[in-house]
Parts: structure tokens; sequence; C-alpha cells
């Protein structure tokens, strides 16, 4: 019974979450199917249940007729509390009923349950009239044939009502099972009817004794009892008949076949074989009358507590489902956040591309219209400059004016340069040497309060391109360093090679993947803030003073390293400092060295290794986080040093720190991989900084020498880092 009992519709609903629901044209037919009692088809196991239940009763009834007869102790309180059962039985049962009559609209279970609260008036009616129950004789102004004729209408009247249930079968009422209003009056109309009923056959039981036979003399029966029993037995049987016959048989058709054979064993056993009240008979059959109200009543309460439980199963699947729903939702959003993030980075790259590109064609254009008319000028004010007539006065007009016009000039060559247009005079270039003659000059032009300090690589090779316009560019780059440290500090100009691999150039869309010579200039002063770090490139932007610059350099910088074929970028902190990095070709081979592949990243994967991350820019961090596991690194991460010493004071087991410098906090990385070492020796430390190696140095007060990785770094380069500073000697504080 139980495998029917469990097909309700959440059924149906669990099999749609779980992919295996029935196919669209068949899913109401189904739903409709694995609704109720009435509509469940009953399965083997059912059938099984419902005919060993049938059996047993049988046995029961033949041991117990042959002993109807026999006197038992009279108990006045028997009636009473055997029919307060059978009405509580009967009114739950009715209300099951109703309730499944209005998700259902089926006629056959409106008479079921209209059969079943007949049933319960009339057992109201058959206690209260019951001689010795309430009162001598009983209530209702019975008489001694009341409670006889009473209960041949209640075992007669309900089996009328099974097979009017099994004639109408499946016929429904026409409407929506959804209105609540018609359905609530037709249950309404049934149960004032159906009560009307039950009054009428007591008002006709109470004047039985006028208008009926006479069924019993005084505990006793009269042969008349026994002609009425066998038709109402008959009328049973006929009940048993139909719901056979009605086919196919759903789960509720068997039990109410097994409620109508209980109800005929009652029949025979309270009134065909006994002799008189109080027998063995009469208790007997009283009991199975018990049983065939409560079966039906048994099997909807399963059916209620499956529901119960099946709706929990549903609820839990269904939470499951929504906690995978949101987590696929954060996932997504996550990935959307990152698409967007880098889509607004693309169009920035972008805007500024195409701004710079407008900005230079405009300013290339007006500085070579500029030039011409500054060409007119000076030719006339030559001209006038070599006649004899001019006295000194005029003399010393006309050469100011071509101070002047020359002044214009230089003005139009920046303009050039930023436009790319300006004429290069491209030669080898030893860029070390070069720098150290440059380095002479700056030493007197910065002043004594800018200690210069050169960290040249001599393994560089030589580059091409114009060796004045790189001179200006390092000059000009040393002069704004110079203003950013008014009470003095350190310019570093740091040389080097360095690989820029696709990744880098998919960000920079005039990279070409490939080796570069590096001059890195670095400066130890007041840094620059965000917005203005955006716009540094741009003609005639400056922070300075009126009259102090003419916003100019870092523009034909950017142009001079655009036409050369190079790229630079800066970096900088406020109130920290700034490095500009310039990248330019090596002489030999670029087009060989642009196309050689890159490192075997194979051979510089990690093994398992546990690395402490500390960042405090989340993005990066993440960023960071994620090529290390693809390294092959296993990482645990903190956006400060604080968070990071609460992680080793907790017992991370940690290889490798891999921390920034400039942290907020009071503590910065340097200190973090002092701290670190002292607890965790023999641990290898790797810092990074966006400033180089020989600017940072000076914030370890220290010294101790640890390794440091300069921002920004390709994969590659952070492979190789951590992997010589995994096979490197553990730092000692």
């Amino acid at each position: 019974m139980a495998d029917g009992l469990m097909q309700q519709p959440v059924a149906g609903f669990i099999a749609e979450l779980q992919g295996s629901d029935p196919p669209l044209p068949e899913r109401a037919e189904f739903a409709q199917q694995q609704t109720f009692l009435s509509t469940t088809l009953a399965e083997r196991g059912d059938k099984r249940l419902a005919l060993t239940v049938v059996l047993l009763s049988a046995l029961g009834f033949a041991v117990g007729a042959p002993f109807a007869t026999r006197p038992l102790l009279r108990i006045d309180a028997f009636i009473p509390a055997y029919e307060a059962a059978l009405i509580l039985i009967d009114i739950i049962t009715v209300v099951m009923l109703f309730g499944q009559f209005r998700g259902s609209r089926s006629t056959a279970l409106l008479v079921l349950a209209a059969g079943y609260l007949y049933d319960a008036v009339l057992t109201v009616t058959h206690a209260l009239s019951f001689p010795g129950a309430f009162a001598a004789t009983g209530l209702l102004g019975a008489d001694a044939q009341t409670t006889a004729w009473l209960f041949m209408f209640w075992h007669g009247g309900f089996p009328l009502f099974l097979i009017g249930y099994a004639a109408l079968g499946g016929r429904k009422m026409a409407g929506s099972a959804k209105n609540d209003g018609i359905n609530g009056a037709i249950v309404g109309l049934t149960i004032v009817a159906t009560v009307a009923l039950g009054i009428a056959m007591t008002a006709l039981a109470a004047n039985a004794a006028s208008l009926l036979p006479t069924l019993m003399a005084g505990n006793t029966t009269r042969g008349m009892l026994h002609v009425v029993v066998a038709s109402i037995w008959v009328v049973g049987m006929l009940a048993v008949v139909a719901l056979w016959r009605k086919r196919p048989h759903t789960v509720l058709d068997l039990w109410l076949i097994v409620v109508a054979f209980a109800w005929v064993f009652d029949i025979g056993l309270s009134s065909v074989f006994d002799a008189a009240r109080f027998d063995l008979g009469f208790y007997a059959g009283r009991a199975y009358g018990l049983l065939a109200a409560s079966f039906v009543l048994g099997v909807l309460l399963i059916e209620t507590g499956g529901l119960h439980s099946r709706l929990a199963a549903a609820k839990a699947l269904l939470d499951n489902h929504a906690q995978g729903l949101e987590e696929r939702v954060r996932q997504r959003t996550v990935e959307l956040e990152a698409e967007i993030t880098e889509r607004q980075k693309t169009e920035a790259l972008l805007h500024q591309s195409q701004k710079m590109e407008a900005l230079g064609q405009l300013t290339g254009g007006l500085a070579h219209d500029f030039n011409n008319h500054l060409g007119i000028i000076i030719g006339n004010l030559d001209l006038l400059g070599d006649g004899s007539t001019l006295n000194a006065d005029q003399k010393e007009l006309v050469d100011e004016a071509l101070t002047a016009a020359f002044n214009g000039a230089e003005l139009t060559r920046r303009l050039l340069a930023f436009a790319r247009r300006q004429p290069l005079r491209p030669a080898r270039i030893e860029v070390n040497k070069q720098i150290e003659e440059i380095t002479k000059l700056l030493r007197r032009t910065l002043g004594e309060r800018i200690e210069i300090a050169l960290n040249l690589d001599a393994t560089i090779p030589a580059i091409t391109a114009d060796p004045s316009q790189l001179e200006t560019a390092i000059a000009n780059l040393a002069n704004n360093a110079r203003d950013a440290m008014p009470k003095g500090g350190r310019l570093t100009i740091t040389t080097g090679v360095r690989y820029l691999d696709a990744d880098y150039a998919a960000d920079h869309a005039e990279v070409t993947p490939g080796g570069y010579v590096l001059i890195e200039v670095s400066d130890s002063g007041t840094g620059m803030e965000p917005d203005v770090l955006t716009r540094v490139f741009e003609p005639f932007f400056t922070t300075k003073e009126p009259g102090k610059g003419t916003g100019l350099g870092l523009s034909m910088i950017f142009g001079f390293m655009k036409q050369s074929g190079g790229h630079i970028n800066v970096y900088s902190e406020f109130g920290r400092g700034t490095t500009f990095r310039l990248y330019l070709r090596p002489e030999e081979a670029l087009a060989e060295e642009s196309e050689a592949p890159a490192p075997d990243a194979a051979r510089l994967n990690g093994d398992g290794e546990r690395v402490l991350v500390v960042e405090d820019n989340a993005k990066l961090r993440t960023v960071l986080v994620r090529q290390l596991h693809e390294l092959g690194y296993v990482t645990s991460e903190a956006g400060n040093a604080a968070g990071a010493l609460t992680l080793l004071d907790a017992g991370a087991e940690v290889d490798l720190l891999l921390s920034d410098v400039v942290m907020p906090g009071k503590i910065d990385g340097y200190a973090l991989a002092r701290e670190f070492v002292g607890r965790r020796p023999g641990g290898r430390v790797l810092l990074t900084s966006g400033f180089p190696g020989t600017r940072l140095a000076e914030l370890d007060e220290l010294g101790v020498n640890f390794r440091l990785l300069d921002k920004p770094y390709r994969r590659q380069d952070l492979a190789r880092v951590l992997r010589e500073v995994l096979a490197e000697p553990a730092p000692v504080c």
C-alpha cells in the first residue's frame, strides 16, 4: 500500500526537479492520477494487503459466528463509548474527504463524504436513543423499537452511499477546482442535505411503533428483524460487488471493499447470528463496525503523513537546488564583474589611445603650421637685423624678437616630438655609457641636495635610437624628479633587460612581445595622485606653478618612445615617490627576438610549496593567487601585515612569504619579512613593489638582503624568481 500512497503531486514535482518528469503531453494526466487516494491506482502490494485484511476478517467472522448467541455481561457504558469513537472517526473522515473533493471536484468523493456524514448522524441518534445509555428507555422520545430501526437505517443506508460512489466512478463536476466559493457552497449544501436525511430517518424511527413492524421484544429479537437484516445484508453484498466491478481499482476502492466486507460481517454477527443484545455477536459485530469505520481513516492519515514527509523532502531538495542556483549566480556574477572590469579596462585603454592620437594629430598640425609662420618672422627679423640703419635700441628689439621666435621654434619641436613627427637621427647607443656621461651634467644641474645613484647592468646590449632625444628624455625625467623633491632626496637610474610577453602586449597596443632594454628613473619625492597619473603624458598638462613648466616634457618623451618603437610606463604612490620605465628595443635582430619562445614554464612550476601572499590591492592579490595556483603552489592570503601575522600566529604552514613592500598600517613589507623569518626560521622571502630595488633598499633599516621583484612583472618573471628564491639559502635576521 505504501507504494501506492507515495504517489502525490509533490512526487511529480520532485521528479521534475530530478529530471525524471513525464513527457509534456502526459503531465496533466500524470498529475491527476497521482493526486488523491481516489485517483491513485492500486498496485500489487496494495491489493495483497487489502486481500489479507479481508481474509483475516472473514476468518474472525467464521470463528465467532457459531458462538454469537452466547450471552455476555451487560455493559451499559459500552454503547456510548463505542459509538463516540465511531462518531469521532466518521467526522474526521468526512472532513478529509470533503477536503479531497475541493481539490478534485469528484462527484464520487462528494457522495462518499455524505455517506460517512450520514453514518455519523445516525450513530449519534442511535446512541442517544439506546435504552440504558443515557436514560432507561433512551432519549429523543424513543420507544422499544426506535433504536432497532435506527440501527437498520444506519447499516442499510451507508452501503447505498457506497453503491452510489461506485456508480459515479471518475465523474467530476463542471467548473474549476480553484473556485473556493463554489466548492464551499457545494460542500455546505451536501452537509445540510445529509443531516436533514439523518433527522428524517430518526423521526421515522422514533414513530416506529405506529408506522413500522416490530423488531425487538425487550432485548430479544423478533422474526421480522431477520427479514429486515437479510435485506440490509444483501445491500451490503451489492456494495461489495459494485465496488469490485469498478475498474481500474484505486487505493481508495480497495479499502472501501474491505470496509464493505467488514460492514457485512458486522451485520451478520450483531443482527443475523446473535440472539439478543449484549451477547457475543452483539459485541463482536460492533467491533467489526469500528474496524470498518477505521480503515479509510487510517489510509487517509497515512496519506497525509506521507504527504508531509514528501513535502519535507521536496523542500529540502528545493533548498539544495536554491543553494546550487545561488552559487551558480554568485559565480556567474563574479565572472561578469571580471568581464565588465576587463571590458572597462580595454575601453579605457582605447579611449586613452584615441585621445593621445587625437592630441598628437592636433598638436602636430598646429606645430607644422606654426613653424611656417615662425619661418617668415625669423627671416624678416634677420633681414632687419642685417640692416645698417638700425640704432642700438632698434637692434635690441630685433634681437629680443628673434629670441622669442627661437623659443617658439623649440616649443613646436616638442609638439612635433609628442606627435611623433619630429625628424629622428637614430644611431647606435651604448646606454650605460651615455647615462654615465649625462649623470656628470645632472650632478651639477640638480644640486647637492639630490643624491644620484646608478645601478647599471653591464650585460645589456646596445640600442638604436636618437642619442640627443634619449639624452633629453633622461634630463627631463631628472628635472621632474628634482622638482618633486624640494627638500632633497635620491634619484636612481637603473638599466637592465626585460622581456615583455604577449599578455603584457595585449594590454598595451603599442608593445611588441620580446626583449627590451630597460632604463628606469626613480625618485623618492612626493609622488602623484591617481587622477594626475592618468593625465601625466597629456601635452600642456602640468602640476607645477604658472611659469615653471610648459607641460610638454613628458608628452615629448611619450612621443619619442612611440616613434622609436619603444614603450614607457609610470608607477607612483603619493607621498612615496615615482618611477618611470623606458623600454627600447635592442640593436640586433628585433624581429627574431620578438618571435623567440618564452622561457619554458614547465621547468619553473612549483611543487606544492606553501606561499603566503600579502598584498593590499585586492584585485592584484586575486590575480597573483590565481597565477600561483596555476604554477603549482598552495596559497594563503592576507590584505595587510596584521592579517598575515594573525595567520602565522594561528599556525599556518608557510614556505615562502610573498609580500608587497608599501602597505597601509604601521608594518611595511620589510618589517613583516623580518617578523616572518624570526617566526619561521628557514622560510624564504620575496618582496614586490612598484619602486626599484635600489630605491626601496633604504627602507630596510637592518639591511637584510631580501629578494625584490619590481612591479609590474610577468608570470614567467614571477615563476623564475620564485624558483631562484626557494633554491637560495634562507635569509637570517
